[in-house]
């Protein structure tokens, strides 16, 4: 009777655990990425072109083409998106494109769902080694995980994911656009208010000039 009830816990227990600590199902952006491919195929994008792909922040980057003049950029952001997702799906919307230059911010919904800041870390190396067997002379620009207001409380394990990952980039030779954070960040150490949505989450038009700022500088782009 012990190990009978040992084994029933373990069937209540196991599903919940998974929803803790899995990551989320990626399937539910199917829509969209076979929306993408369809487009892809035609229109197919051009080659040597500047690859911008990850979470919300990047979907919601609306001046991109303005923000970037005289470059093919590509944006492949889709909301919610977790690191996983990003591997998940590389194979339709990142390596058929052999891009010249991967401009990437993902990670910050993994963490702030559960996952341990090593976690977006590890599915970065993965990412770059993936994309190297394709086109090694990829270069990769590596936007940190952002602090914002509503999301403050993980600021603490967003700092240990953005260290891991910039140890990493130096030691790879990948840019790792550390500035980017701390220009978000005011005197008192906490995040500047109106560079943000109302839904204190995502950036308004004042934060992604920076982002632009910081990207163009890291591109070799003249301001």
């Amino acid at each position: 009777m012990k190990h009978i009830f040992h084994a029933m816990l373990l069937c209540v227990c196991a599903p919940i655990l998974a929803l803790q600590t899995g990551a989320a199902d990626p399937t539910r952006f199917a829509k969209t990425i076979d929306t993408w491919t369809a487009l892809d195929k035609k229109n197919p994008p051009p080659e040597n072109l500047v690859l911008f792909i990850g979470s919300s922040s990047i979907k919601m980057w609306k001046s991109l083409e303005r923000d970037f003049p005289g470059t093919n950029v590509l944006n492949r952001g889709f909301g919610g998106s977790w690191t996983n997702d990003l591997l998940h799906y590389m194979d339709r919307i990142v390596l058929p494109y052999k891009p010249a230059r991967i401009v990437v911010y993902c990670g910050e919904n993994d963490i702030a769902h559960g996952e341990a800041p090593e976690v977006p870390f590890g599915n970065w190396k993965t990412f770059v080694a993936r994309v190297r067997k394709v086109r090694p002379d990829t270069k990769f620009y590596y936007i940190p995980i952002k602090p914002n207001p509503k999301r403050w409380n993980f600021w603490p394990k967003y700092q240990q994911a953005n260290r891991l990952i910039q140890q990493f980039c130096e030691k790879e030779g990948l840019a790792y656009l550390g500035d980017i954070p701390r220009k978000m960040l005011g005197q008192d150490g906490m995040p500047i208010p109106g560079i943000f949505a109302e839904d204190k989450l995502h950036l308004n038009a004042e934060g992604y000039k920076i982002w632009a700022r910081e990207v163009r500088k890291a591109l070799g782009m003249k301001e």
